[in-house]
């Protein structure tokens, strides 16, 4: 089995080596959480370690990711360039239009269906890791039943390909029963919440579910900073 680094060192250390091969990991946050930093370590891990790495952007275009990215790391010469990106918001601001209001009704008009694309891409993939920013974007523009069909896609692609794929969601945006449908799907949960203690504002980071991995017990407490997430394996609440 193969572990796939987070890119964050001591979260390794807590899932013995990274995530186990063959799995969809489900990263649910609240707002302003950090999930997308999260994915920024994943993806350059993948890179640094000459692997292929595939992002999907639903809310920022591929330019945008990459500058959020750069806010912090620095990055080799061609670094980002070995990212491979599937940016769907950059069709749909030039097939704009003001007469469309409804999202819905303006995805069906649309001559490339996002969530058929991404479906598409993803079942001919041999990518080592797949990274969706955000499923976020699916759930609020899809009925539940095209939603949890793009992640069993997703869950045969990690099987076959032995890679593994990141799904960003926010925390509370889908109903009860489509949530606890997405994570029994998924192979591993880890959850990103913020808490406000005083003054301070402290993020934690909590693994509920992870196959093949014993799951630590401690709840991390991490910070935002210019250099990404830093998390000490000293920074735990108890």
């Amino acid at each position: 089995m193969r572990k796939f680094s987070t890119g964050i060192t001591p979260l390794d250390a807590q899932l013995s080596g990274g995530f186990p091969s063959g799995s969809v990991i489900l990263l649910l946050e609240e707002p302003g959480a950090g999930a997308d930093v999260f994915s920024f370590h994943f993806a350059i891990a993948g890179v640094s370690n000459n692997e292929k790495v595939l992002y999907i952007t639903t809310n920022d275009t591929k330019e945008q990711i990459i500058q959020n990215i750069k806010l912090y790391f620095s990055l080799d010469n061609g670094t980002a360039d070995r990212i491979e990106f599937l940016d769907i918001v950059s069709p749909r601001l030039v097939q704009q239009t003001d007469s469309t209001s409804d999202v819905k009704a303006f995805l069906k008009q649309m001559k490339h269906d996002p969530l058929k694309h991404v479906r598409t891409t993803i079942k001919s993939s041999n990518h080592d890791r797949i990274i969706l920013n955000s499923l976020t974007y699916f759930v609020l523009n899809y009925n539940a039943e095209d939603v949890v069909e793009l992640i069993n896609e997703m869950s045969l692609t990690a099987k076959r390909n032995d890679s593994v794929l990141l799904l960003l969601m926010t925390k509370g945006i889908a109903d009860e029963k489509l949530e606890n449908t997405i994570k029994f799907i998924s192979d591993g949960i880890i959850e990103l919440t913020i808490n406000e203690s005083g003054n301070e504002v402290q993020r934690l980071l909590k693994i509920l579910k992870l196959k093949r991995v014993l799951v630590p017990k401690s709840i991390l407490r991490y910070d935002l900073t210019d250099r990404g997430i830093r998390m000490e394996s000293v920074m735990r609440v108890l």
